[in-house]
């Protein structure tokens, strides 16, 4: 069964702007709300979504405003926290999932902290949440590593270069990733420039919120202690990010079910089988 690719607008205080997203499996099916990493978009959740679906499952990924399909903001400040939650909002609405416990949010990253955000809400949408390598703090170090990449501007002359790049730097974090995956990858990761070349297919502007209001000081330690729906956090056992010391740190806040995959870093790319099988049967058994 193959998606469907539908879209909204999002509105932020000067207009709108249109948002996509990938639809699979039947609209009475389980809905699973996957987010992506900052600079992701909905086609990572492809081969995840694949087998979910068999089990009775709805996969909705998005692409968040700046990444794939989606607008580009003309102001890169509204490339913010609170203007995702705003957009996801009302995505959740569109779709008519907007009551209490209506949805399982699958967050890779970025999309983990916005589902943190999510979940602590009063009579939050979320019911079940997973949250993909990232935790309620984020090392500066590995911040300002992230943004130093982020904010640079990266041109190729074909999309077989891009790929050789991204087998270069996520080849080095993301575990097994097949050839066929890496080809997904790129060939949705990439975007024409004016003059024919190929870029990313994010705008580099989504580094500003790294100047403005760095994910280091927002209060998700506080969203982690409010947040009461069942958890699955999962961590790559070399991740710069989610470190033993911070996973110590969330085990005496709260219980949750932790699954580590060796030979991942930032982040398991959830396109392994036996990845993928960790998130199904969470998803099926909890």
């Amino acid at each position: 069964m193959s998606f469907t690719e539908k879209s909204y607008f999002g509105f932020h205080d000067n207009g709108q702007h249109q948002i996509y997203y990938n639809d699979w499996g039947a609209e009475d099916g389980n809905p699973v709300i996957c987010v992506h990493g900052l600079t992701g978009n909905g086609y990572d959740f492809n081969f995840l979504a694949e087998e979910l679906i068999k089990h009775g499952h709805r996969v909705i990924a998005v692409d968040l405003p700046g990444r794939g399909r989606s607008d580009f903001h003309a102001d890169p400040l509204l490339y913010n926290y609170d203007q995702y939650i705003r957009d996801l909002q009302e995505l959740l609405v569109h779709l008519d999932l907007q009551a209490p416990d209506s949805v399982d949010w699958l967050g890779v990253s970025l999309g983990g902290a916005l589902g943190l955000r999510m979940a602590e809400m009063e009579h939050s949408p979320v019911k079940r949440l997973i949250i993909n390598d990232i935790g309620p703090a984020v090392e500066k170090a590995a911040l300002d590593f992230i943004y130093q990449v982020i904010s640079q501007t990266y041109i190729f002359d074909t999309v077989a270069d891009l790929e050789a790049r991204m087998r270069a730097t996520r080849g080095l974090t993301w575990g097994p990733v097949t050839d066929a995956q890496w080809r997904h990858m790129a060939e949705h990761n990439a975007r024409a420039t004016d003059d024919g070349r190929i870029t990313y297919g994010y705008d580099p502007q989504i580094a500003r919120v790294f100047e403005t209001a760095p994910i280091g000081d927002a209060d998700l330690w506080e969203s982690w202690k409010g947040t009461t729906c069942p958890v699955m956090v999962i961590q790559g056992a070399q991740s710069a990010l989610l470190t033993d010391d911070i996973i110590d740190e969330m085990e005496e806040v709260r219980e949750f079910d932790l699954t580590v995959f060796e030979g991942c870093g930032h982040v398991p790319s959830l396109m392994a089988p036996e990845q993928i099988k960790i998130v199904k049967t969470w998803l099926n058994d909890k």
